[in-house]
């Protein structure tokens, strides 16, 4: 009797996993079916990589304004760049490397003052950034991680959230995450634990799933209707700036997945592999015809990380 309770809560487990892939996979076509992000518990180092991406973007993406003489709009990256190189991080670097932590603040200032004086050539100063960006990460992350497949498929992971903020962000759209679920840490504190050898590995990822559709969280997911009411409707831009990060964002994703990622997915996983692939062209084709978020948002939830989970058995941040 027992066991067959046992079997009985297995194959429970097993029809709600699949219920939920279905809709990551499928949903992405109907809106009131919302389909929520990925969250990846994280290992600290894919998290600095992923944030170091996006300086770096921003910092070329102010040179490009510049170029076009729109001083206004880079100005907003140069914003978008001193949210992210908080005090924490800065610490953090120079914990390590006083030197380099003070030397990307300097380039950040001289850059500040390039804008005011609307320098049409800053590229020196994009090269010298990510000359000291590119030190800041040997000095910070371990040269194990660097090697380590596990920790560059985290920081694809982020990446590609980075893109989903970024697009809900020029939209005016609320992003979407998965609030209601709460799905086992398999994470470690140590990245020697992330290894290939999780590869494939996809009952221990979702075993600890554990989904509660709470009267709370329904309500919540329709207190953002509103906020989220241009979230099916085609292309207007209220944010350039995040529009420009989105697009140049996903072009640095691309360009990762070629030379470090595919290159680590063994060749078992052949057709995820494709499919985050298709899924990253597919993103590109819509973010630059200014789709609807939700498509665009179906597209990185519902194929891109969800092959990228499954190729790599990455952590899913639990619920606190």
């Amino acid at each position: 009797m027992k066991l067959n309770l046992i079997r009985v809560n297995q194959n429970r487990l097993l029809t709600i996993t699949i219920v939920v892939l279905a809709l990551l996979l499928f949903g992405n076509s109907i809106y009131t079916n919302q389909i929520f992000g990925h969250n990846f518990a994280g290992d600290q180092s894919a998290s600095f990589l992923a944030l170091m991406d996006q300086m770096q973007t921003e910092m070329s993406l102010i040179n490009t304004n510049l170029v076009d003489n729109n001083q206004p709009l880079a100005k907003d990256h140069l914003n978008k760049i001193t949210e992210l190189y908080t005090k924490y991080i800065k610490k953090e670097i120079a914990e390590r490397n006083k030197r380099i932590a003070n030397d990307i603040s300097s380039v950040i200032n001289e850059t500040s003052i390039a804008i005011e004086k609307n320098n049409q050539d800053t590229s020196m100063l994009v090269k010298n950034f990510n000359d000291i960006i590119g030190e800041a990460v040997s000095v910070r992350i371990d040269s194990d991680a660097l090697t380590n497949a596990t920790v560059h498929a985290l920081h694809f992971a982020n990446l590609i959230n980075s893109i989903d903020l970024s697009y809900a962000d020029a939209l005016d759209t609320k992003p979407m995450n998965m609030s209601f679920m709460n799905i086992g840490d398999n994470s470690s504190s140590s990245h020697d634990n992330h290894n290939n050898s999780n590869i494939n590995n996809k009952n221990n990822t979702m075993s600890g799933m554990n989904i509660d559709y709470g009267d709370s969280s329904m309500a919540s997911m329709n207190k953002d209707t509103d906020k989220n009411s241009n979230a099916t409707k085609n292309g207007t831009i209220a944010n350039i700036a995040s529009y420009q990060t989105a697009k140049e964002l996903t072009n640095n994703a691309i360009n990762l997945f070629n030379s470090t990622i595919k290159p680590n997915i063994p060749s078992n996983a052949t057709e995820n592999a494709n499919a985050i692939e298709s899924g990253l062209q597919q993103l590109k084709i819509m973010i630059e015809t200014k789709a609807p978020y939700d498509k665009v948002m179906g597209i990185i939830h519902g194929i891109i990380q969800t092959n990228t989970l499954e190729i790599f058995n990455l952590p899913l941040e639990s619920s606190k």
